[in-house]
């Protein structure tokens, strides 16, 4: 329902002349926080989820979206297994990669379907902003998705404490 929201939020206030060039990608920061903190199948799934939802607020070829995200999403997932990510800010620069990446994903994939004739100015155009502006955005989303994950027992450490807590239950305490 987040990730609704934030497409209804990203489709209905960037879509005038100079906020079109400011646009984020809220299922791209989506994504990217199911490649680090879910299990392959449970960030596959709404990876998966994620790229309908998008697709259906486009008008990009079917099943363009469900390519680039899930290439965006296998690499990240292939990457934790070499990198540790210690940090909201290195998760934030992850991010601007992840937004650069996907857009040179998606140009390759309108290459291979014969339809990036006119798509390359644009995407040159539009690459470091649209970059820049999922990474300052990331900032809050991070931290409304790990608030989420910690009141739905996501975290780790959340985890634990409930744990911890119902072994003290048990013993009387």
């Amino acid at each position: 329902l987040m990730l609704i929201f934030g497409v209804a939020l990203q489709t209905a206030l960037f879509t005038s002349y100079p906020f079109n060039y400011l646009q984020p990608d809220v299922v791209l920061i989506f994504v990217v926080w199911m490649a680090l903190k879910r299990s392959f199948s449970e960030g596959g799934i709404l990876t998966l989820i994620g790229a309908y939802i998008a697709e259906l607020h486009s008008s990009c070829p079917q099943g363009f979206f469900l390519i680039t995200y899930m290439v965006v999403f296998l690499t990240l997932k292939g990457m934790i297994r070499y990198f540790v990510i210690p940090k909201m800010s290195s998760l934030v620069i992850l991010t601007l990669f992840a937004s650069i990446y996907w857009k040179l994903i998606g140009v390759a994939v309108l290459a291979l379907m014969g339809l990036a004739q006119n798509q390359w100015r644009h995407t040159a155009a539009l690459l470091f902003p649209g970059a820049v502006m999922a990474g300052i955005l990331s900032i809050w989303v991070y931290r409304l998705l790990d608030r989420f994950d910690w009141m739905t027992f996501k975290n780790e450490k959340a985890k634990q404490r409930l744990e911890d807590e119902l072994q003290l239950e048990g013993e009387g305490l």
